[in-house]
């Protein structure tokens, strides 16, 4: 018995220990983030579902905000420059997600690829 609590011990330690040297970017899977080939249903309707198409915020039928919750609704934002000067919080603009960690270095490079690519509908 004290023999397997003793590598009960010693599996746990190190399996915490093996994690010391990684980063957050690391364990998320984060650290490859591929900008090429940006498809809006594949890549960036989820960040928008999950960051800013939520209730409260920009959802279908909000009267508070603009919406934010079909292709054509994210295309216009993106046209006219404040999507990605809201994301990038720049000032001048209300920084968003409100109330909420800024976007990832990824999703927000995952954006502005696809609106340099011109925002296509795929």
């Amino acid at each position: 018995m004290k023999k397997r609590m003793a590598v009960f011990i010693l599996w746990g330690a190190f399996s915490l220990a093996s994690c010391y040297e990684n980063s957050l970017e690391e364990l998320s899977g984060s650290g490859n983030c591929d900008t090429a080939d940006i498809s809006y249903s594949r890549d960036i309707n989820p960040i928008i579902a999950i960051s800013c198409a939520i209730s409260g915020c920009h959802h279908a039928g909000t009267v508070e905000t603009f919406p934010l919750a079909s292709y054509h609704d994210v295309k216009a934002e993106a046209e006219t420059g404040l999507l990605l000067k809201s994301i990038n919080h720049e000032p001048g603009v209300a920084a968003m997600p409100k109330s909420a960690s800024k976007l990832t270095d990824c999703d927000i490079g995952r954006i502005t690829a696809w609106i340099n690519a011109g925002g296509p509908d795929n």
